[in-house]
């Protein structure tokens, strides 16, 4: 299994938002590619604009196999949604091994 680790930043006071435009536009869509197992979501608590997301692949090469237009155009989609941009501060790909 393969986790992609998101780390992205937004509005203070919009986690509510946050949670709920991303399950109606980025979980639907990843929901419905070949090899997605699931995601959690986590904020810090020092500092709640700086989100985790946790997505589970079966494999990198499924991952790695969602169209970059159709991340593009989800990631539009969430924009408009959301009513607010939100920027990836970093992405980490980890192997579960245990």
């Amino acid at each position: 299994m393969i986790i992609e680790h998101l780390t992205v930043s937004i509005p203070d006071g919009t986690e509510a938002a946050f949670l709920k435009a991303d399950a109606e536009v980025w979980t639907a869509t990843l929901a419905a590619q070949p090899g997605y197992i699931g995601k959690e979501t986590w904020v810090e608590l020092g500092d709640r604009t700086r989100v985790h997301l946790t997505i589970r692949w079966q494999t990198r090469d499924e991952w790695k196999s969602v169209p970059g237009d159709l991340l593009a155009a989800t990631d539009r989609r969430m924009t408009e949604v959301f009513g607010h941009a939100v920027p990836v501060l970093s992405c980490e790909e980890f192997e579960v091994i245990g």
